[in-house]
């Protein structure tokens, strides 16, 4: 069933929001209180034009928040269970954030500026009452806001060269998961080799809603040779590609190591963090879970919900971010579930409860 949404003051739109109108976006989500796109022509279509070419996405909803003050880098080492004992300027860190029980609360993506000034990216959850929360009883000398900041990621494998030709090309220096500030109409950008897909690309983030406007007007307009179209994350990329969305496929339910997000986590720092007690005692004590890409079916099942997974009678697990894949032909998702209820061998067969019957299903680590 398709819903549609009742414009309110819950709910934020973005500088972008009318120009996404005129390319024709056909659905959102609310993502941070904030209309995100989904969907212009179709999944299908929209995958193959970014897996293809390039898209700009108005990702606006990423808000940003600045801690800033002489004690920015020990607030952002006690929320992190990332090992901040050493950073680098000008580089961004992937970085889950977790509650005193261990529990996942945003997969983050930090931008250290400096030990006084410290940017984060967050996913789909209200960070900026929990930090300020936890402010009230920690000893940080720092001023925690939510910026007003207005993101474009250019994604796709024209990307790269669209960047080159019509921005600047020493943007193109950038490593993966680093940053700088480039002038664009004598207005300072953050721009980051980051996004929300595998296909390659930056993220442009502006604090001046009007110069980010003319900047998404002459991109569209002069990368008309690059076939560049406005577009969105796509849930068939993501999917494909292992790149997890907080809120549908881990909650604050799952720690980061049950969805494969440990190798971001350490215990081992010399200094405290929240949910340092509790992911000692799960990594020591506890069963542990892993998050699996579940595969079923040969035929596009158009799947709108989540489904449970079984071990012939056990159910071992409920399928999220359910889609079909044009790359390796089936219905795939993820799935979080107890290591010792799995095996990735292929001749082990699972089975998926779906309107059509149980359907055989394969499991695999993510890639």
């Amino acid at each position: 069933m398709d819903y549609k949404l009742t414009q309110s003051s819950r709910f934020d739109s973005t500088p972008f929001t009318s120009r996404n109108a005129l390319a024709g976006v056909s659905s959102y989500t609310i993502y941070n209180k904030t209309l995100l796109p989904t969907i212009f022509n179709s999944y299908e279509e929209d995958y193959h034009h970014l897996i293809n070419h390039v898209q700009m996405w108005d990702v606006s909803c990423q808000k940003i928040i600045e801690i800033k003050g002489p004690d920015a880098l020990n607030f952002l080492r006690y929320v992190s269970c990332r090992n901040f004992e050493t950073i680098d300027k000008f580089k961004c860190y992937y970085t889950p954030m977790t509650d005193f029980n261990g529990g996942l609360l945003n997969d983050t993506l930090v931008y250290f500026i400096d030990n006084d000034t410290v940017w984060v990216s967050i996913s789909d959850s209200d960070m900026l009452m929990w930090f300020s929360g936890l402010l009230v009883n920690a000893n940080h000398n720092v001023e925690i806001k939510k910026r007003d900041i207005y993101t474009i990621a250019l994604q796709g494998p024209k990307a790269i060269k669209l960047t080159e030709e019509l921005i600047d090309k020493k943007i193109l220096s950038l490593s993966f998961f680093s940053f700088d500030f480039f002038n664009f109409k004598n207005t300072q950008v953050l721009v980051s080799k980051t996004g929300y897909s595998k296909q390659g690309g930056f993220e442009f983030l502006f604090d001046n809603a009007k110069i980010a406007c003319e900047f998404w007007d002459f991109i569209i307009e002069e990368g008309k040779p690059f076939y560049i179209k406005v577009g969105c994350p796509n849930m068939i990329e993501r999917v494909e590609n292992a790149l997890l969305s907080y809120g549908n496929d881990m909650t604050s339910r799952d720690t980061p190591y049950d969805c494969s997000l440990g190798k971001y986590c350490s215990i081992d720092m010399s200094y405290d963090f929240v949910g340092k007690n509790s992911l000692t005692k799960y990594i020591n004590n506890f069963e542990k879970k892993n998050i699996f890409h579940v595969f079923f079916g040969e035929n596009d099942l158009k799947i709108k919900s989540k489904l449970k997974c079984y071990d012939d009678q056990k159910e071992i697990g409920e399928i999220t971010s359910i889609i079909f894949s044009p790359k390796f032909k089936k219905n795939m998702g993820f799935m979080i579930a107890y290591k010792k209820d799995t095996s990735t061998d292929k001749s082990k067969k699972y089975f998926v409860n779906t309107e059509q019957g149980l359907i055989q299903a394969t499991i695999l680590n993510l890639s």
